[in-house]
């Protein structure tokens, strides 16, 4: 029976692997974004495409996490009106996930790495930031911006969401101390561009930020009293989602901002400037480790605490630090090569030139180190023989990317090589950098994966782009190795021709291949001055977080299905519910599909909001209502997607869900928005609350032509607010008014920042016609 069972499954799947559709996931975010050590997290991930499970990997020592999300309730707020034609443009929905993930007390600060998959793809890694600060996760609740308290030292976890939100976050301080705001989002992957203002105790702004590390805001203010203040945290331009995600630290502790030189000599003792908040004027001197790896964070001590890490280069060159002025060749240190030159570009306009002594065909490499350790230089250099020719030069070509050069030397003689800021206006104390200046390095060479996950539908083929960036004089074929396969996938012999840079690996799964993800590890193999050479390929990642050393490759399979319709635009007023009808061309799955408003729309859908429904195993057409607002925009035409999904059984008795999204115009659910046919209106737009009292309301419905019978009454609330008791009235079929009555607790709940919402219903024919109105509920005395 089992074999047979088997053999059904097999001929199921085989049947449909020439399908092409698929609907790979998409990871939108992770809330919080980080977590303190020795803490375990619970935490949501949300995103597209992600079914009701998947399975998740968090990459790192020291962090052990869920290795399934499963679906969970998502936090959904409408936010501001959006008018013609900005509600026309696309929106993603985004579903959450849950799960969790424990810290042990020792792991490594810093940056770590995410990654889904599911039985349709595989999302690149994300990141999540481990700290040691006490932290706390933003309770959101719609509505106005309300001050939350919180006790320094802090690392907070919000979100800017929705569109327009304000964050606030109060605090005391005394008179005289030194408080720092810093903002980690842009630099976790979070689209927000972040804007952080601090207000004293009588409400004055008096210190404000954007864009200090890159797209992150930091700040530092002293008290001049003592009292409450607030840090306010907003998007720079106004806009605002679920992915708005931030971690905000707030501190009153040593705290540093920046560093001189960026680094130093691999196991040596080194003295650094440090300037921020409670550090010592004088330089420190500080033993570097003596680790292999190019850099490592670093907490200095200061005051008898630690100092928020710091990132630090390391090498095992002689160090140099510049001495001003400089800003002439004859004016320039003289290097010894190979050299490490630590120097600034402090001020607008500011060049520092090095020199250095070259033999005739001596190749020099230059290697500006600057923007990779959190300088905000965007440097240029420029290579100058003893009479002032221009010989070479290079420049940062992206916002992320350092200058390097490599420079052979025409004739026995002095050169220079001169750094400046590639744009006019800019420098200052932060400009630092770490100027390298090496003999052509011994031949060696670094493999890199141009993704660091790869989908191969089954019975099909993939291929994944490895890169080879070769060092000194290595020009030879690279042999690449894959380690890590699961049963029922292929990888081909693959090499890197000599002179080339870069190759595809084809990986094939066969028929059989079960429906998961395995984690692979490559290997590039040289043949080096008669010896052989073996390096795991390894993918770049954020400035001071382990290199990413495997590759995630997931066996997927097509969705069989399809959800088809004809064209159909009508009137609908809102306020109602409007019909759509589809086919399903099954494509041989014959199982159930559940049907929902799909993650990615073509347009915002303003509130428009539908069921999820069962279309049982053979079923080839359904209906789907959606519930049109009523307080959407008149004359807008309304575009809705929707999403199937079904289940499959995979040959281990494993079930895997496959979607279809109705992205196409003729399966839209579109709708040209039209008045409403029933209206309400209450006898005052705002009111106020008394403790343990009743508040009566005055109601008046309108109702539209053919549109007759009696109307329920009732109050909507936000979540926050949903301990007030509120019964529904009904207006008779003949009557136009009524009262609502709103009972009161002794003790109020709140903050009341939200309006609530009168809402009146009518049924016509079986179905529901809606009007809304909000009204303003004050606590009063």
């Amino acid at each position: 029976m089992k074999r047979n069972s088997c053999a059904v499954i097999v001929s199921f799947l085989c049947s449909f692997m020439g399908a092409v559709h698929a609907e790979p996931p998409v990871a939108s975010y992770i809330f919080p974004a980080g977590g303190q050590r020795g803490k375990t997290v619970d935490f949501k991930v949300g995103g597209l495409f992600l079914s009701k499970s998947c399975a998740f990997e968090m990459l790192g020592a020291g962090l052990h996490a869920s290795p399934r999300l499963r679906r969970t309730d998502t936090v959904w707020f409408e936010g501001p009106f959006i008018p013609l034609p900005d509600s026309q443009q696309a929106e993603d929905y985004p579903k959450d996930l849950a799960g969790q993930v424990r810290i042990e007390k020792d792991a490594p600060l810093g940056i770590r790495y995410w990654r889904l998959w599911n039985a349709q793809g595989a999302t690149p890694a994300m990141k999540f930031m481990v700290g040691d600060l006490p932290e706390i996760v933003e309770q959101e609740i719609d509505g106005n911006a309300v001050p939350v308290e919180v006790s320094l030292p802090v690392t907070i976890n919000g979100r800017i969401f929705p569109r327009e939100d304000v964050d606030v976050w109060s605090f005391r301080a005394r008179k005289g101390q030194s408080i720092t705001a810093e903002v980690f989002a842009g630099r976790l992957g979070s689209p927000l561009d972040s804007r952080l203002e601090v207000f004293d105790p009588h409400g004055r702004k008096i210190g404000e930020n954007d864009d200090s590390l890159e797209t992150d805001s930091r700040l530092r203010f002293i008290a001049a009293e003592d009292g409450n203040y607030q840090v306010r945290i907003q998007d720079a331009g106004f806009r605002g989602g679920q992915a708005y995600v931030y971690r905000l630290t707030l501190t009153a502790d040593p705290y540093v901002e920046r560093i001189y030189p960026l680094g130093g000599r691999r196991g040596s003792s080194a003295r650094f400037e440090l300037t921020g908040q409670g550090l010592p004027n004088d330089p420190v001197q500080t033993q570097l480790q003596a680790t292999p790896s190019e850099n490592f964070w670093h907490r200095f001590s200061a005051s008898g605490k630690l100092t928020n890490p710091v990132l630090l280069d390391l090498d095992d060159l002689p160090e140099y630090l510049e001495t001003e002025p400089n800003d002439r060749p004859e004016q320039a240190r003289l290097l010894s090569l190979p050299a490490i030159a630590n120097g600034r570009i402090d001020k607008s306009g500011d060049v520092d030139y090095w020199a250095f002594q070259a033999r005739k065909s001596q190749s020099v490499e230059i290697d500006l180190r600057a923007r990779r350790l959190g300088s905000p230089l965007a440097g240029m250099l420029t290579v100058f023989d003893g009479k002032g020719k221009t010989l070479a030069n290079s420049e940062a070509v992206d916002s992320a990317a350092d200058p390097f050069l490599r420079f052979t030397a025409p004739a026995d003689g002095n050169y220079f090589v001169r750094v400046e800021e590639r744009f006019h206006g800019r420098g200052g104390a932060t400009f630092a950098y770490r100027l390298r200046l090496g003999q052509l390095g011994e031949p060696d060479f670094r493999v890199r994966p141009a993704s660091d996950v790869l989908a191969v539908n089954r019975g099909s083929e993939s291929k994944l782009k490895v890169l080879v960036e070769r060092m000194g004089s290595f020009a030879g074929p690279v042999s690449l190795t894959v380690e890590g396969l699961p049963k029922g996938v292929t990888a081909a012999t693959t090499t890197i021709p000599a002179q080339q840079t870069a190759a595809d690996i084809s990986f094939r799964a066969d028929a059989t291949a079960l429906l998961r993800g395995s984690r692979l590890t490559i290997r590039g193999s040289a043949v080096i001055g008669g010896r052989s050479t073996t390096h795991v390929a390894t993918l770049a990642t954020a400035r001071g977080s382990p290199e990413l050393d495997s590759v995630l490759l997931v066996v997927t399979v097509p969705t069989p299905f399809k959800v088809v319709g004809d064209f159909d635009m009508r009137w609908a007023p809102r306020g109602t519910v409007y019909h759509r009808r589809y086919r399903i061309e099954r494509g041989g799955y014959e199982g159930a599909l559940e049907v929902r408003l799909a993650d990615r729309q073509m347009r915002h859908l303003q509130g428009v909001s539908g069921p999820e429904i069962i279309v049982p195993p053979g079923g080839n057409t359904f209906e789907f209502a959606v519930s049109l607002p009523p307080w959407m925009e008149t004359g807008r035409t309304a575009r809705a997607c929707v999403v199937a999904e079904g289940t499959i059984t995979d040959f281990d008795g494993s079930k895997h869900m496959v979607s279809f999204t109705s992205v196409a115009q003729n399966e839209q659910i579109i709708a040209v928005v039209e008045p409403g046919r029933l209206d309400i209106e209450a006898g005052r737009a705002s009111f106020l609350a008394t403790p343990g009292k009743t508040l009566t309301i005055p109601v008046h419905v309108t109702r539209g032509k053919s549109l007759g019978g009696p109307v329920k009454v009732e109050l909507v609330l936000p979540a926050h607010l949903r301990s007030l008791v509120a019964d529904p009235i009904v207006v008779p079929a003949n009557q136009e008014n009524g009262s609502l009555s709103i009972h009161f607790p002794a003790h109020l709940p709140g903050p009341f920042n939200a309006p609530v919402v009168l809402r009146a219903t009518i049924m016509e024919r079986g179905e529901p016609v809606v009007a809304g109105t909000n009204v303003d509920i004050q606590p009063g005395p």
